[in-house]
């Protein structure tokens, strides 16, 4: 029989005690400040940290902000562009474009087809 976890036991960690993190606490100083792995260390975590950092390009921006003079959501547009709305906010906020929201033109407009000659 499978062995299900009910809300109540789900698996988080045990809290830990004060001296175990004071223990911890010294111990993370001591690699920082004596270890000599630590200087490359920190560059693989700052790599990593870039990495998953997502970026727009500048083509990107250049739709997005095409897309949303059309009047088109940040959702639409993370669908056609593929990148998450999230990250296209973001971005055009750290690049200082507006991200209020675009109301779009709703209104009817007249035709242009041969059935406008039945117009008085």
């Amino acid at each position: 029989m499978a062995h299900t976890l009910t809300e109540t036991q789900s698996r988080k960690r045990r809290p830990m005690s004060a001296e175990q993190r004071a223990k911890l606490s010294v111990a993370q100083r001591a690699y920082v400040t004596q270890d000599p792995r630590w200087p490359e260390h920190r560059r693989k975590l700052a790599a990593a940290q870039e990495a998953k950092r997502m970026t727009l390009f500048d083509n990107e921006v250049a739709t997005i902000v095409a897309l949303r003079l059309k009047g088109r959501t940040f959702s639409y547009i993370a669908e056609e562009i593929g990148v998450c709305r999230d990250v296209i906010g973001r971005e055009l906020r750290d690049r200082g474009i507006d991200t209020s929201p675009v109301k779009a033109d709703r209104r009817a407009h007249r035709g242009q087809g041969f059935w406008r000659c039945f117009d008085d």
